[in-house]
Formats: structure tokens, C-alpha cells, sequence
């Protein structure tokens, strides 16, 4: 019983950090429709860019540096950053701008070709042979309680808490993210106001480019393997964001990290208890979105719109 215990534990534990991680891509879908009302599925594939982008400032620095080390690391993260600014403008330039008075099929599909794009262009510039990414805390770990938890995990959670308290703190303190909050309620209402509404399109589309090559940052040293099917991973979290209530960002936020807790915990305890368990585990969180919005159609922490006739 205490083993367990103990294993449900570590799995909860490995559940939050990679949780954190789909609350950070889920963050990145809600953004960009909190302002603009459009799903960006080409999300998961930022994330993907970002983590072969910081590949390469790592390879790149660590050669200059003569090996690796925690400035060659930070000199990556740094790069990696500049990199997500200007992707996210150039994003608003190709993506947003054009098409902002279309109807929002032709931008969904829009997003999906870019996925796509994002997907070969990838394959093509990094090659066919998956890389092998290093993390910045090696293989350390800390054990408490019996439950191992590894430097990396940790780090990951730390990090990601942290970038979501910045965004709590920028949308609701700041005059931009305020800005963009009155944005999202009404465009119009806001330009009338004052506000200036192209800006603030482009801004949601560097935040939301940053969280994504963020994320990307933070799970490439988790995975054995750096290839593009690291791109799919988005397609787990646009439930989670879907789970916490669509537009909400707490609820990208919860709704990531049960999504995270949930598909550890099946993929060890309940598929080691029940075998049957093994052969849902790819539709899991679907299974368990479904009967939430059974529940609660509007999410978990999602506000019904009630519309005037």
C-alpha cells in the first residue's frame, strides 16, 4: 500500500511538470482567442521552432564557449526569446493583419497551413535524424518523502509558475494588459477609447509566440528525442486549454496541469492495474474532456454567453 502511495506520488509530481508545460501551450491558444477570437492550431508547432531553434544556440554558443555551461544555457534562453518576439510579430504580419476582417474559418485555416509549413520546413532545415537535447541541470535529482523528483522537473514547474504569475500580474496591473482586456471584451468599443488595437493584436501574438517557444524550451530536455512530431504535443494541451474554459487563462492554467496529472497517472498505476487502461491511453484526456463538458459545457472555470435577441 505505501509503494503505492509512493508511486502515485512521483507520478503526480512528473504529472504537474509536464502539465505545466500543456498550461503553457494552452495559455498560448487562449491569448491569441481571448484578442482575436481565432484558434491558432499552428501553436504546438512554435513550440516545436523553439526548442530546434534553442538546439541550435546551444550547439551554436557551446562551440564557442569550448562546452557546455549555465551562461551558454542563459545566452540560448536569451536567444530563444529575441527569436519568439520577432516570430510572433511576423506571425501578426502574415497571419492576423490579413486576414483580420475575413470570416474566421479562413483564419483557422490559415493557422493549420502554417502548422503544416512550420512542420516541413523543419524537417527539411534540421534534417530527417532526431537530435538529442541536453538539459542545463544533467541528470540530478531530490528525493523527499520517498518521491524522486528530478532538478529538471522541478525547474520546469518552477518556470513555468513563474511566467504565468508575469502574465496574471501584466493583464491585470499593467495599462497594455489592460489594454488587451478591453480588447478582447469589444475591439471597436476599445478603438473608440483610444486603445490602439493593431498594437495590441501584435503584442498577443509575441506573447503568445513566447509561451510557445518557451514551452518548447522547457520540453525538449524532458523528451530522449528532439524531432517534429513534438509538434502534437499541441494537440493535448487544446484540450487542456478547452478543459479550464476557453478564453480563461486560470483555466488554461488548471485545466494543463490535470491534463498532465491525468495522463501520468494513466500511463502508470491505472495501466499497470488494469490492462485494459493501456489501450485508451492516447484518448485519455479526450475521454475526460468530453464528460467535464458533459458537465460543465462551457468548461471549468468558462463563463456561458448569453446573447440578447
Amino acid at each position: 500500500m505505501t509503494s503505492l502511495f509512493t508511486d502515485i506520488n512521483q507520478e503526480i509530481v512528473s504529472g504537474i511538470a509536464l502539465g505545466s508545460i500543456y498550461a503553457l501551450i494552452a495559455l498560448g491558444f487562449t491569448l491569441i482567442y481571448k484578442a482575436t477570437e481565432v484558434v491558432n492550431f499552428a501553436q504546438g508547432e512554435v513550440m516545436m521552432v523553439g526548442a530546434y531553434v534553442n538546439f541550435f544556440f546551444v550547439t551554436q554558443f557551446s562551440g564557442m564557449a569550448g562546452g557546455l555551461n549555465g551562461w551558454v544555457f542563459t545566452a540560448a534562453l536569451l536567444g530563444s526569446i529575441i527569436f519568439a518576439l520577432l516570430f510572433g510579430i511576423i506571425l501578426d504580419y502574415i497571419i492576423n493583419r490579413p486576414l483580420k476582417d475575413e470570416p474566421v474559418f479562413s483564419i483557422i485555416m490559415a493557422t493549420i497551413s502554417l502548422a503544416i509549413i512550420l512542420r516541413s520546413l523543419t524537417a527539411m532545415i534540421a534534417g530527417p535524424i532526431s537530435l538529442v537535447p541536453v538539459s542545463p541541470f544533467g541528470n540530478n535529482t531530490i528525493k523527499a518523502g520517498g518521491v524522486v523528483i528530478s532538478v529538471l522537473d522541478l525547474a520546469i514547474i518552477i518556470c513555468a509558475f513563474i511566467l504565468m504569475a508575469l502574465f496574471f500580474f501584466f493583464f491585470n496591473k499593467t495599462r497594455w494588459g489592460i489594454a488587451m482586456k478591453a480588447t478582447s471584451a469589444d475591439a471597436e468599443a476599445a478603438q473608440l477609447m483610444g486603445i490602439p488595437v493593431k498594437k495590441v493584436y501584435r503584442y498577443v501574438w509575441m506573447f503568445a509566440t513566447l509561451v510557445g517557444v518557451i514551452s518548447g524550451v522547457l520540453l525538449a530536455p524532458r523528451m530522449a528525442l528532439l524531432d517534429t512530431t513534438m509538434a502534437y504535443l499541441g494537440l493535448k494541451a487544446f484540450p487542456a486549454a478547452i478543459l479550464g474554459g476557453f478564453g480563461s487563462i486560470p483555466g488554461a492554467i488548471i485545466g494543463g496541469i490535470l491534463m498532465g496529472v491525468i495522463e501520468t497517472v494513466s500511463m502508470g498505476t491505472l495501466s499497470f492495474h488494469f490492462n485494459w487502461v493501456k489501450e485508451i491511453n492516447d484518448i485519455i484526456v479526450w475521454i475526460v474532456l468530453i464528460v467535464v463538458l458533459m458537465i460543465r459545457p462551457d468548461g471549468l472555470f468558462g463563463i456561458a454567453k448569453v446573447k440578447r435577441v
